[in-house]
């Protein structure tokens, strides 16, 4: 069942977001070289990529390979457009809901 991953920010100053949200809620900081800084609240996490790194801002719902490939024929059969990309942990699929904003269905490796 798809659940909710994680919401994605440009920020100018990543580290500085996250250790915001880890004083004030508590979040946990992951770095990862070639990552974005995440602030994780339990299993969903706040990703702050480099503004101007060509990442934008979304949210992330969490997917098995199987729903990521019914929700890629759905999206075909509603004529949307979408991408894919691999994140070398996990591969993205990338959408646009009807008012504009960007989804990303992921699924982990």
């Amino acid at each position: 069942m798809p659940r909710l991953d994680h919401a994605a920010f440009e920020s100018d100053d990543p580290d500085g977001a996250a250790a915001f949200y880890e004083r004030v809620l508590g979040a946990r900081v992951v770095k990862a070289e070639g990552h974005p800084v995440l602030a994780y609240l339990g299993n969903t996490g706040f990703a702050f990529h480099e503004r101007g790194s060509g990442a934008s801002d979304h949210v992330g719902v969490r997917v098995s390979e199987e729903e990521r490939t019914q929700i890629k024929r759905r999206l075909d059969e509603e004529g949307v457009e979408w991408r894919e990309r691999d994140h070398g942990i996990a591969t993205g699929l990338f959408f646009r809901d009807p008012d504009g904003r960007q989804l990303e269905a992921i699924t982990y490796s």
